[in-house]
């Protein structure tokens, strides 16, 4: 009963006046481009094709809520002058998908995304980039797997016909985004970066009941998608031969709410003579929904990188479900980045 009334609200909560709040990964790094349009060209190699899958609550819900995304992007420097580092242009196109089976509610979208990194200090390398993204934002829901109180029938079901004046049940926005990031590796063992993401600059107007023909006073018609930021920041550094480490932040502020991700990965070289490496570490997430900040679930990661492919695995457990002696509101994800030309050496950005 109470996975009902959890996906009961979360679903009212699109059709009246609450802010909408975007879906997130807890191994934000696998999906770069939600993270900051910015990032596109942020690797070394000439392409980076990566994909994250996150499946949530399964335990909790009958139907657990899943979020996928997939993400390709491609650079091409700009050798203006072969004694200067060369500035970097990328492209990239992003695929989101966003759903709550249950009652079938969906949210998909398509982003390109283009970035310009100018090069500032050949010595130790350092880059100040720039993205944009453009794409169409779509929501549906299917109105089969809702019933109103007047299906009724107060003998064994809901078998009348409804009168809800029900809106249409899918709708496209245009969406805008843009990012700034900055990265600075001034050896081979080291390398800083910090960038900073601002998501849905135009606030679309997401409500269903926002349509010309809908005659109805008392109806809010205005959901706005509130404006996100993403803040985020992390390094690189070895400890020794075999080993680096790989502390990480990314903030997201959206509406009134905010969330925090932090930790760090462990990166162990597996083999002297073979890239392999193994990627190990916890991380924590706070968040702030209405009123009071606090601690929400630690997560687990861990990967395996092998010559042009990273493979991670997470897993999230809520402290809040701990705290009452349930396990239901746990999370699970799965995510592959492919870097063609790539070399593990000489990172431009952390890639797990």
């Amino acid at each position: 009963m109470k996975s009902y009334y959890i996906i009961v609200f979360l679903i009212v909560s699109t059709l009246v006046s609450l802010k909408a709040q975007d879906a997130h990964f807890s191994q934000f790094y696998a999906a770069p481009l939600l993270m900051n349009p910015a990032t596109a060209g942020t690797y070394t190699g000439t392409f980076r094709i990566s994909t994250s899958y996150r499946d949530q609550w399964r335990s909790a819900v009958d139907n657990p809520f899943r979020t996928f995304v997939a993400s390709g992007d491609v650079k091409f420097d700009l050798n203006y002058n072969r004694t200067k580092m060369a500035d970097v242009v990328a492209i990239g196109i992003t695929f989101f998908s966003d759903r709550v089976n249950t009652f079938d509610y969906n949210t998909n979208q398509i982003m390109l995304t283009g970035a310009y990194h100018k090069a500032l200090d050949k010595k130790t390398k350092q880059y100040l980039g720039i993205g944009v993204q453009a794409g169409i934002l779509q929501k549906s829901l299917n109105y089969e797997d809702l019933t109103f109180e007047d299906q009724f029938n107060a003998i064994n079901g809901y078998t009348n016909a409804t009168g809800e004046n029900l809106p249409i049940n899918n709708k496209a926005f245009a969406d805008f985004s843009l990012g700034l990031y900055y990265t600075i590796s001034p050896s081979k063992d080291f390398n800083f970066h910090v960038g900073l993401g601002y998501y849905h600059i135009n606030q679309p107007n997401i409500s269903f009941f926002f349509t010309p023909n809908n005659i109805n006073p008392n109806i809010i018609l205005l959901d706005k998608l509130s404006s996100k930021y993403s803040v985020h920041t992390g390094a690189s550094f070895k400890t020794g031969d075999r080993m680096s480490v790989q502390p990480r932040i990314n903030a997201l502020i959206q509406g009134k709410s905010t969330e925090i991700n932090l930790g760090t990965t462990f990166r162990y070289k597996l083999s002297k003579t073979e890239g392999k490496y193994l990627h190990i570490g916890p991380y924590i997430r706070g968040v702030k929904n209405y009123s009071n900040f606090g601690l929400e679930s630690i997560i687990a990661m861990v990967g395996i990188e092998q010559n042009n492919f990273i493979i991670g695995f997470s897993y999230d457990q809520s402290l809040k479900s701990i705290a009452n002696g349930r396990t239901g509101l746990s999370s699970f994800e799965f995510s592959v980045i492919y870097i063609g030309e790539h070399n593990n050496e000489d990172n431009f950005c952390p890639q797990f």
